[in-house]
C-alpha cells in the first residue's frame, strides 16, 4: 500500500529552498535543538529507570508489613527486615513501626544512579515507598473474647486485676472495646483491642472489631418443656422422665432439662462414648458444695424465656469448692461441634456470674456467654493445652487464670474462630 501528501506549492518551494542551502546556518539550527532533546530523551530514560526500581521497592515494603502483620508477635519487625531483605536485591534502608492504631507501617528508601542527566550534575534520583498492613490483628486467635456489645470503645470490658498466676499459652486476649492489665501481664502472645490496650502483654489498639459469630447457633436450639421443677443431676445416672425429656437426633443425644439443673458428686457426667447436649430451659447450671464434675463430648445448653435466671453458678465464699471440667462434642456432622457451653444470646435476665475462690472451670471448647458479666475470683483453666475459647460480655479476674490454645487443638476440637478479611494493605 502506497501513500502520498500532497504540499502546496508555497511549501514545496520554501522545502526545496532549505534543501538547496549551502551556508549551514539551517544545519547548526538543527543541531543545536538536538541538544536538550537528546537531554529530554535520556531524563526519560533515567526516570523510566527510577520508577521500575520504585516499584520493586513498594513490593518489598509491602510484602514485608504483611509478613510482620501475619506474624504479629514481639520481634514481628525482624521478620520484615528480613522478608524485605529477600525481596528487595538493591540497597535501601527500611524502616518499621506500628501507628496509634495498632497497623503495621514501613518505610524504604533507596537511590537509583543516573546515566544520561548525570551531565547536568545529577548523579542518583531518590526514591522511596511505604506501606501500611492493617490486618495482622483482624483474625481472632483468642481464650478471651470479650463483646461488651453497645458499649463505646473507651469501656474498659476485659480485666486482670493482680491475679496471682495468670499464664495464657498459644493465644491472645481481645476487647472489642479496651482492655486493661492491673499488675500482671498475662502473658498472651497478644492484647488486643478495638479502644485501647493497657498494661497488658503485647498491647494493640484500635483494632477491628469481632463479630459475634456464634449467635447463629441459636437456631439449633429446640424447647420441650411447659413446666421448671428443675432437677439434681448425679454422674451415672441420667434422671428419668419429665424431670428430663431425652430426645435422640441424628448426630447426637440430646436431655432437656426443664428448670434449674443442679450437678451434684463426682464423676463423668453421661459416661462419655457419645456426642451428648444438655439443654437447660428457663434455669441456672449449678455447681453443687464440693461437687468435682467431667464430661466428655458433652455441650450445656442454656436458653429460655427471660422470667427466670439463667447463669452459671459456682459456690461461693470460704471453704466452698466446686469444679466443672468440660470438654465438647466432636462429631464433624453435630452442629454443636466443638461447644462447650452455649448460652442463647436471646438470654439477659440474670445470666452475669460472680465465681468465688473455690471455684474451678477446666474448659476445653467454646464457652459462650455473650451477655454476661464474668467476675472471677476462682481458677478457670485448661483441662488439657488443647483449646480454650471464652467469650462474654465482660471479663474481671482476681484469680487465677491459665489457659491454652493450639491451632491444631482447636481445629480438632471444632473450635471455629473469626478468620478476619485477612491482612491487607491501606496505604
Amino acid at each position: 500500500m502506497e501513500f502520498s501528501i500532497e504540499t502546496s506549492p508555497m511549501l514545496a518551494q520554501f522545502l526545496s529552498q532549505i534543501a538547496q542551502d549551502r551556508r549551514g546556518s539551517v544545519a547548526q539550527i538543527f543541531a543545536l535543538a538536538l541538544i536538550p532533546v537528546a537531554f529530554m530523551a535520556g531524563a526519560a530514560i533515567d526516570y523510566t529507570r527510577s520508577v521500575t526500581e520504585r516499584s520493586e521497592l513498594q513490593v518489598a515494603v509491602d510484602a514485608a508489613v504483611l509478613a510482620g502483620a501475619k506474624d504479629a508477635s514481639q520481634t514481628w519487625t525482624t521478620t520484615a527486615a528480613n522478608v524485605f531483605k529477600a525481596a528487595y536485591k538493591g540497597t535501601a534502608s527500611a524502616g518499621f513501626t506500628k501507628d496509634a492504631q495498632g497497623a503495621y507501617v514501613g518505610t524504604a528508601s533507596a537511590s537509583v544512579p543516573t546515566t544520561f542527566v548525570g551531565i547536568a550534575g545529577i548523579q542518583q534520583i531518590p526514591i522511596g515507598a511505604s506501606g501500611k498492613a492493617a490486618g495482622g490483628n483482624q483474625a481472632d486467635t483468642s481464650c478471651i473474647l470479650t463483646l461488651d456489645t453497645g458499649q463505646p470503645v473507651s469501656d474498659a470490658s476485659l480485666t486482670f486485676n493482680g491475679a496471682p498466676n495468670v499464664a495464657l499459652s498459644g493465644c491472645t486476649i481481645r476487647s472489642n472495646t479496651s482492655l486493661k492489665c492491673n499488675g500482671h501481664s498475662t502473658g498472651a502472645l497478644a492484647s488486643i483491642a478495638a479502644g485501647t490496650a493497657t498494661g497488658c502483654s503485647n498491647p494493640q489498639s484500635g483494632a477491628a472489631v469481632v463479630p459475634d459469630i456464634y449467635a447463629e447457633l441459636a437456631i439449633n436450639i429446640t424447647k420441650q418443656c411447659s413446666a421448671w421443677p428443675g432437677v439434681t443431676w448425679v454422674p451415672g445416672t441420667v434422671p428419668p422422665s419429665p424431670k428430663v425429656v431425652t430426645l435422640m437426633k441424628p448426630t447426637h443425644t440430646e436431655y432437656h432439662v426443664c428448670g434449674d439443673l443442679t450437678l451434684s458428686g463426682s464423676g463423668d457426667l453421661t459416661g462419655g462414648g457419645a456426642d451428648t447436649v444438655i439443654v437447660i430451659e428457663n434455669g441456672r447450671l449449678i455447681l453443687d458444695g464440693d461437687a468435682s464434675i467431667q464430661t466428655s463430648r458433652v455441650a450445656f445448653v442454656l436458653t429460655g424465656d427471660n422470667t427466670k435466671a439463667s447463669a452459671i453458678e459456682f459456690p461461693n465464699g470460704n471453704g466452698h469448692a466446686a469444679s466443672l471440667t468440660l470438654s465438647p462434642p466432636t462429631g464433624v456432622n453435630n452442629p454443636w461441634r466443638g461447644v462447650s457451653v452455649y448460652q442463647d444470646p436471646a438470654l439477659t435476665f440474670q445470666v452475669d456470674a460472680d465465681w468465688g475462690p473455690g471455684a474451678t472451670l477446666n474448659a476445653d471448647g467454646l464457652v459462650y456467654l455473650p451477655k454476661a458479666d464474668l467476675k472471677i475470683h476462682g481458677n478457670p483453666s485448661s483441662n488439657n493445652p488443647i483449646c480454650t475459647k471464652l467469650v462474654l460480655n465482660s471479663f474481671t479476674s482476681s484469680g487465677s487464670v491459665n489457659l491454652n490454645q493450639t491451632a491444631q487443638g482447636c481445629e480438632n476440637l471444632g473450635v471455629k474462630q473469626w478468620k478476619g478479611p485477612g491482612a491487607r494493605i491501606t496505604g
